[in-house]
């Protein structure tokens, strides 16, 4: 099995500076990767919610400038940088558009993802996912290693061109991952998502901090983040506009797929998810109890296999394409992202994690 700092195909993008420069470097850097992805969410869009791009910008500029001027309006500026460094035309309404996609279109149709954390019994902490989501992503991805102005915060993580934050950890030792809900609730005075995942990925320094940012600033629409940090301290939490769910550790791990399955969630907050995320969810939670009975403790090699696994498949923890899916069905893995947070170190695979891919690694 090759391994590697750097991917073939996956650009890996060093942004220093202010909130514009960062933005700057992002979008001029990977130009080719934000044009791709504003064709795929164009096609996304119109499949989805019957919008054209240009009726998806109009919604996310009234509904979502308001707010980020008021809650984050550095976020904005960054925004504004990668527009000006991918060119072509792009303005801050089409980065905005891109970051908000799940807000206009997810909250009717859910990607998929598997993620987990895990402690071994010698003080490891690990958090890790399967990114499942549309085949047409493979061309834009992109590594962003962010390091602001005047701040001795760093942060890794895995992302599409154009979109400001996503999966990754930072050197305070806090990483986070994510997957997405299938509902309707929604708020559009809340953080959306995916400026949510910059937003923690930048300030938070624990599981605590990290719970605190997500109570006072709110998600605009549900998702799901599996969350650890440095000190062991690791859990899952359900957010909406309607309140956060938080699902502890049990032996050690929680798991989570693409539905809602908490205690005691608020009652206006419903989802409608595929049946794939139950019978996922119940196989991960399977394959960690059979490593814990033979006590395989959690390792990047042991979680890589229990993404590897593809029982059910095409619709798998490690998913390949239908034979015939069109739409949205024809989601694969799209990667791997395994991180330990106690050493700050990380494994990326870009692909399925069964086949025999590079690794690309991390570490602060």
């Amino acid at each position: 099995m090759a391994t590697t700092y750097d991917h073939p195909s996956v650009k890996t993008v060093h942004c220093t500076g202010g909130s514009y420069e960062i933005g700057f470097t992002h979008g001029q850097a990977a130009s080719v990767e934000v044009h791709n992805n504003i064709g795929t969410y164009t096609g996304f869009f119109a499949e989805t919610v019957h919008l054209t791009w240009d009726q998806a910008r109009e919604r996310a500029v009234a509904e979502f400038i308001p707010t980020l001027q008021k809650k984050y309006p550095e976020i904005l500026e960054e925004m504004r940088g990668i527009a000006d460094g991918a060119g072509g035309g792009l303005t801050v309404a089409d980065i905005l558009t891109l970051n908000v996609r799940s807000e206009i279109a997810l909250t009717n149709y859910a990607d998929g993802c598997t993620s987990l954390s895990q402690k071994t019994p010698d003080g490891k902490i690990f958090v890790a996912q399967n990114w499942d989501w549309l085949e047409e992503l493979q061309k834009g991805l992109v590594f962003l290693h962010i390091r602001p102005a005047g701040s001795e915060t760093e942060l890794k993580f895995l992302s599409e061109g154009g979109i400001v934050g996503k999966i990754g950890m930072n050197n305070a030792g806090f990483g986070l991952c994510s997957n997405a809900l299938r509902s309707g609730a929604y708020n559009q005075h809340n953080l959306p998502i995916h400026v949510m995942s910059r937003r923690l990925l930048q300030y938070a320094t624990s599981v605590d901090s990290a719970l605190s940012i997500i109570n006072s600033l709110g998600t605009a629409s549900a998702s799901n983040y599996m969350m650890a940090d440095k000190s062991g301290n690791h859990l899952d939490v359900e957010c909406s506009p309607h309140g956060n769910v938080i699902i502890l550790p049990h032996n050690d791990y929680v798991a989570h797929t693409n539905h809602l399955y908490g205690p005691n969630r608020p009652a206006r907050l419903v989802d409608h998810p595929a049946p794939n995320s139950m019978s996922r969810l119940l196989r991960v939670q399977e394959l960690c109890e059979q490593d814990r009975k033979n006590a395989i403790p959690a390792s990047f090699e042991s979680l890589r296999t229990r993404f590897s696994d593809q029982d059910g498949f095409p619709y798998s923890i490690c998913r390949s394409r239908p034979p015939g899916a069109v739409g949205m069905e024809r989601m694969i893995t799209l990667s791997t992202i395994m991180m330990e947070l106690r050493s700050g170190t990380g494994k990326v695979l870009i692909g399925k994690p069964c086949d025999d891919i590079p690794v690309v690694e991390w570490s602060f």
